[in-house]
């Protein structure tokens, strides 16, 4: 029979959900346009009269990955209290603010002004891929979730790409920023675009509810009145013309896309120790993702110097071509993703993939340490991309969907705070032991640590019968059988 779970699984049937894809990635593009633009800016020591640029862009960097080991907490936090809408619309806002600041700041030579608008846009940037995907996981949960997530990573890839590829070549770093800002605002309208077809869709999903509960409490009462009376008083009701009302005509459903029920206050900021919300491979698949996803961006994050000072300082073009190995390599990871996620939607075996995605990770440091660069480099972006469609994907069907944005949140604050103390430790280490491979071998660690997080979510996995490809729906079917089991005996 016909439930609530089907007006759901209406919306996953929807044909506007691959309009809201669309929608949804100017926001992406923007954001990640953004993000790498100080890089890419080669005036900017002129302007801000920098005695080392490089140093100026390292610290912006630490900073940006510091805030934001807390700061997309509170973006899930407020995704779960006021639902997905409020907090796509907040996330493309503060992208908004924060370029439309920095701008300013290049604009009037104010590094202090640049330097706020950067973090404001961060805590835009980081936490604008939680917010999108526990909204469009009501679009895509049970059919091509993991998909549309490579998707966006695609898109996201992209905008690091065109940024890499062309800010360089735009001599005015005012013009580059508001070029970054016409940007940002087209996904802000993009947002509004979202929001105004998500709300026609729950419209429609809930005229449709409306109208089911209606007609069933109009048979159930049909039934009850044919019991107690008799077929031929039922005729001679309905030829009278006499109708059955219906105490219940109307239903109030709250925001079906983001669905968020009421809770305290220490639910709605906290609630991590409720084992049944967040069971034990959700904090594997949180450690697994930490080391994996540090022991890779870290090394890209320096790929383009680690390149140019090892193999191409003689080259006279070697900047260029180590900038270019390193889009590649992103142009790669990108392309590679929304086709695994196709795969993983098909067949599944997403804690058999973590595995396979640390072990990638290990072969691509011990290649970067047997002069192999390009082809590490290559597998960390494969690594990358097995790593987050089997995390990702994995957590929404593990954990409760009013709880969505503070489970993805952790996963973005940890890495980022990997990242941001990943490189001093490698530095503290350098100079103390007088040798060029550390930071090598302790991302190589890294890599180990992963494989072996992976090892315990495939066991913890396999303990409930592919938990992390099924949902919740295993751990409450084995609860059932065990206390059924008991109750027999």
């Amino acid at each position: 029979m016909k439930n609530i779970n089907q007006f759901y699984l209406d919306k996953q049937n929807h044909k506007s959900k691959w309009h809201l894809v669309l929608t949804t990635s100017f926001g992406l593009i923007a954001s990640a346009y953004c993000l790498v633009l100080p890089q890419q800016m080669r005036n900017l020591g002129d302007i801000f009269n920098l005695d080392d640029q490089k140093e100026f862009l390292a610290l912006l960097t630490t900073f940006h990955y510091l805030l934001n080991s807390f700061l997309p907490y509170f973006s899930g936090v407020i995704r779960d209290s006021c639902g997905d809408s409020f907090a796509i619309l907040f996330q493309n806002s503060l992208c908004v603010i924060g370029q439309f600041i920095a701008t300013i700041g290049t604009h009037s030579g104010s590094k202090t002004t640049f330097i706020i608008g950067r973090l404001i846009i961060g805590w835009g940037i980081e936490s604008l891929l939680i917010v999108l995907t526990s909204f469009i996981c009501s679009y895509y949960k049970f059919t091509y979730l993991t998909f549309v997530l490579g998707i966006y990573q695609l898109i996201y890839m992209s905008g690091l790409v065109v940024c890499t590829l062309f800010a360089p070549n735009i001599d005015s770093a005012y013009g580059s920023n508001v070029i970054a800002l016409l940007f940002t605002i087209l996904g802000l309208i993009m947002a509004y675009v979202t929001k105004d077809i998500d709300t026609n869709v729950q419209s429609i999903i809930v005229k449709q509810g409306a109208n089911y509960f209606q007609i069933e409490e109009g048979i159930k009462k049909s039934s009850q009145l044919f019991q107690k009376q008799g077929p031929s008083e039922i005729i001679q009701l309905q030829d009278d013309g006499e109708e059955i009302r219906i105490e219940q005509d109307y239903i109030e459903v709250q925001q079906i896309n983001s669905e968020v029920f009421d809770q305290n206050i220490y639910d709605n900021c906290c609630g991590y120790g409720n084992k049944h919300e967040f069971p034990a491979i959700y904090w594997l698949l949180l450690f697994f993702y930490t080391f994996a996803s540090t022991s890779v961006l870290v090394l890209v994050g320096y790929a383009q110097e680690f390149l140019l000072n090892k193999w191409l300082i003689n080259l006279q073009n070697g900047e260029d071509l180590a900038r270019t190995l390193v889009t590649l390599m992103w142009l790669f990871s990108g392309c590679i993703t929304p086709l695994l996620g196709f795969v993983i939607d098909m067949y599944g075996q997403r804690s058999t993939l973590t595995i396979f995605s640390g072990l990638m990770a290990v072969w691509a440091h011990l290649l970067v340490l047997l002069q192999s660069p390009f082809e590490g480099l290559l597998l960390l972006g494969f690594s990358f991309a097995l790593s987050y469609t089997t995390v990702w994907s994995s957590v929404l069907y593990i954990t409760h969907p009013h709880k969505y944005g503070r489970s993805l949140a952790l996963f973005v604050c940890l890495q980022n705070f990997g990242i941001s103390i990943t490189p001093h430790i490698c530095t503290f280490f350098e100079i103390l032991t007088n040798s060029k491979i550390v930071t090598e071998t302790f991302l190589l660690l890294l890599a180990i640590l992963a494989t072996t997080a992976s090892l315990l979510v495939y066991k913890e996995d396999k303990k409930f019968v592919n938990l992390i490809d099924r949902g919740l729906q295993v751990e409450s079917e084995i609860s059932s059988k065990i206390k059924s089991s008991k109750l027999q005996n």
